[in-house]
């Protein structure tokens, strides 16, 4: 079997998260990294064993060393370089959030297709076994007709100047980076599009919304209730309750 020659777009913090499981993985391989400059594209590359560093972004996506790029990019650039990588012909595992705009997932979606190539966002979660075992509880109609959903994801971050959590120009946000997956749990598991929805937010003084709360409403009745924030200790947890009996499940 041919393996997936992986490279990195950036040298982002997350990527620790990702390399190990690449190198592990039967059909993948570690090739390349890119960076914004070769002295870091290169001493990454040599910290993580990688075989080939790139001190500029494009360089690599026209480099034919590489067949899929992982973009751990601030959110605000992921539309930018996942766009320019699928034109590139290379397949695209771009972190959460896809993008800050529907306009831009749009644009997206349209160079995946264009370009016949895999474009994937990168939730981790929705490969998790409980998230499989939900998805079946759901669907089996085991806890029967949903009710309400309800999804936390709480950290506490540096407050460093330099954080781009903190910065709203890059997309920045309790919303964005957290929130989202709660979102994209109820998403999930109600498989529908929310009609109607509302929030509101505790802005910092960078201009975020340090802790934000939600409420989604959806056709078939059931609402989800979603809170996330950057200022209290770790917490997260997916509640979802079925008219079954009253059944719920817990993540």
């Amino acid at each position: 079997m041919k393996k997936v020659r992986w490279g990195l777009l950036s040298t982002a913090n997350i990527n620790r998260r990702l390399i190990p499981a690449i190198v592990a993985s039967k059909r993948g391989e570690l090739i390349a990294v890119a960076s914004r400059s070769q002295i870091s594209a290169d001493r990454y590359a040599q910290e993580w064993e990688i075989p080939r560093a790139f001190g500029n972004y494009q360089d690599m996506l026209d480099s034919d060393a590489v067949d899929a790029i992982y973009i751990s990019l601030p959110n605000h650039l992921h539309p930018e370089w996942t766009i320019k990588a699928l034109n590139a012909g290379l397949h695209v595992l771009c972190e959460k959030p896809f993008a800050l705009t529907l306009e831009e997932v749009d644009r997206m979606i349209s160079a995946a297709k264009t370009n016949d190539r895999v474009l994937a966002e990168a939730f981790m979660y929705r490969h998790h076994p409980q998230t499989k075992i939900a998805g079946d509880w759901v669907l089996s109609g085991r806890l029967g007709e949903l009710t309400s959903i309800q999804g936390v994801f709480n950290f506490k971050i540096e407050t460093r100047a330099d954080n781009i959590r903190l910065n709203p120009d890059v997309g920045g946000g309790s919303l964005w980076d957290v929130g989202v997956y709660p979102v994209s749990f109820a998403q999930f598991l109600t498989g529908q599009t929310p009609f109607w929805v509302s929030g509101c937010q505790w802005v910092g003084d960078t201009g975020v919304d340090e802790t934000f709360v939600g409420q989604m409403g959806y056709p078939s009745g059931c609402l989800a209730q979603i809170s996330s924030s950057l200022r209290t200790p770790f917490y997260t947890r997916m509640v979802i309750t079925g008219r079954s009996a009253l059944r719920r499940a817990c993540l």
